[in-house]
């Protein structure tokens, strides 16, 4: 697998467990549990960053010349 097809692989992953995250988050919040609020808020965080690296990292190899 080359490296533009592993990154833009990457950022659906990255997505998908962002989304996953957040939906934790949103039931934590509601149903007062902080300790799984927090976990979930950090875990989506590291994917956002993670998936915008990747984004770079595909965007690099998609218009390289």
């Amino acid at each position: 697998m080359d490296k533009k097809r592993a990154a833009f692989f990457s950022i659906f992953l990255f997505l998908a467990i962002n989304v996953f995250s957040l939906s934790n988050a949103i039931e934590g919040y509601y149903g007062h549990e902080d300790e799984r609020v927090y976990g979930a808020v950090i875990v989506a965080l590291i994917s956002t960053i993670l998936a915008t690296t990747a984004f770079f990292i595909w965007k690099k190899a998609e218009y390289k010349k």
